[in-house]
């Protein structure tokens, strides 16, 4: 069984929006066909529903409202696939310190809106 703890769903958010999954977009006529008849994929595929991966969009996005660089992190972090708080920090333009500060808070938040949405269903 899959770990669904909230560091795992960011990383699927984060493989959402890497592939752009749930915009609507134009798709070449071409490519469709190619894609059902070949089998062509490229790249990750989200492993998280569009509801799931709207929700935790939505919670970094009220998130920025009061706390932008930890959002400001989390984006940066799970969209860009961060391996190190030294190249966050430089994304940031901060100190590697802060931005590990930034990114374990802005993870709390998230786990802490999780457990409210949780609890109330």
């Amino acid at each position: 069984m899959k770990d669904l703890g909230t560091e795992y769903l960011l990383q699927e958010w984060g493989v959402w929006l890497r592939c752009q999954t749930g915009v609507p977009r134009y798709v070449s006529p071409s490519y469709a066909l190619m894609r059902d008849k070949l089998g062509i994929h490229g790249g990750e595929t989200p492993q998280i529903q569009d509801e799931t991966a709207m929700l935790i969009d939505r919670l970094v996005c009220r998130m920025a409202l009061r706390y932008e660089e930890a959002a400001y992190s989390l984006f940066l972090w799970y969209r860009h696939s961060m391996t190190s708080y030294r190249q966050l920090g430089r994304a940031m333009d901060v100190h590697h310190t802060k931005a590990e500060v930034c990114h374990r808070a802005g993870i709390a938040w998230i786990d802490a809106m999780l457990s409210s949405y949780a609890e109330a269903a």
